[in-house]
């Protein structure tokens, strides 16, 4: 297990990614903190469905003809 130190910078606490870790210099993160205090880093994708194959995501079920309008975010329960 790999262990790194936290140090302040600035008015912000940093942390080390070693390299071995293959994290590209630039490349941004979402972070999450778990009520028990762990961090997670999840890689930000610039386009999530970049690479989707068309109607790989459709799910016939649960399809009810709701169309989204302009401005509109179409959000599923």
């Amino acid at each position: 297990m790999t262990t790194t130190k936290a140090r302040k910078q600035g008015n912000s606490i940093m942390i080390t990614i070693p390299s071995a870790f293959g994290v590209e210099e630039g490349e941004e993160f979402f972070l999450v903190q778990k009520g028990n205090g762990a961090i997670t880093l999840i890689p930000k994708e610039k386009d999530h469905f970049a690479n989707v194959r068309g109607e790989e995501y459709y799910v016939p079920e649960e399809d009810i003809g709701y169309v989204s309008e302009e401005g509109e975010l179409d959000i599923w329960p």
